[in-house]
């Protein structure tokens, strides 16, 4: 197809875009006056995000035989390992990064396997709606676990979070085995079923974990951050009564 890459760029970034934008729109200015992250690090991930999922696509094309069945583990475990060095534990701001990334590989993905199709076969109406969806469903699988374990390492948890993350990857992943079968097995209504309930599944959790989930942790994160400010503040006022020497009579 002609300008194939053009139109699966489209696709494969547009929704992970789309989703920053609509979803962070309340932890940023002009909503708030002090915007809970950092714009440049947010983007930074993003950024390393895409070229970490290139090279996880690549990886894919490479080892297709046996990268279904360790994809999940390996793309979660990246994260946990950017997410949790040193410079971002414990840090009330890093489930936003963990949300860029998870954009930057989604997007990256998304890209390489829509481009693929696009260059080996010519899809009608029926299938560039799949493909879009796909896009879309990739996005919301990648942001959501990026963030849920950016909220277990904010929270000192990261390992209980990644567990979560990856079963719901995981999960995710077996239920579209059938649909990425289909070249293979022939056209089944029973691939397509479980198609719609990847997409609920992933739909189901986005909007739990970024409309409840996220929400109460930055609640919690401010009265954190308060009290750390009221125990500073009544720790200064001690120091400076023990500094003061009581006169004495002579």
């Amino acid at each position: 197809m002609e300008y194939g890459s053009f139109i699966a760029a489209a696709i494969g970034f547009a929704p992970a875009i789309a989703l920053m934008l609509w979803t962070l729109q309340p932890y940023t200015y002009p909503k708030v006056e002090r915007p809970y992250f950092s714009d440049p690090t947010l983007f930074g991930m993003f950024a390393g995000g895409i070229i970490i999922g290139v090279i996880l696509h690549a990886v894919g094309v490479i080892f297709s035989a046996y990268y279904l069945f360790v994809a999940f583990l390996l793309e979660e475990l990246i994260k946990l390992l950017i997410l949790n060095l040193p410079r971002y534990q414990r840090r009330a701001d890093v489930p936003f990064y963990g949300f860029g990334l998870g954009a930057g590989m989604a997007s990256a993905l998304a890209y390489g396997a829509i481009n693929a199709t696009l260059a080996n076969t010519s899809p009608d109406a029926l299938s560039m709606v799949v493909i879009i969806a796909y896009s879309i469903m990739l996005s919301l699988l990648h942001i959501s676990t990026g963030t849920t374990i950016g909220i277990g390492v904010a929270r000192g948890q990261p390992f209980v979070f990644f567990g979560q993350a990856a079963v719901v990857h995981l999960a995710f992943a077996l239920l579209l085995v059938p649909f990425q079968q289909i070249a293979v097995t022939g056209v089944d209504a029973l691939a397509f079923i479980l198609f719609a309930v990847a997409a609920a599944f992933v739909l189901t959790y986005y909007y739990h974990l970024h409309r409840r989930l996220l929400p109460a942790y930055v609640r919690e994160a401010l009265k954190e951050l308060q009290r750390q400010k009221e125990r500073s503040k009544s720790e200064g006022q001690e120091q400076g009564k023990a500094k003061k020497i009581p006169r004495t009579k002579h």
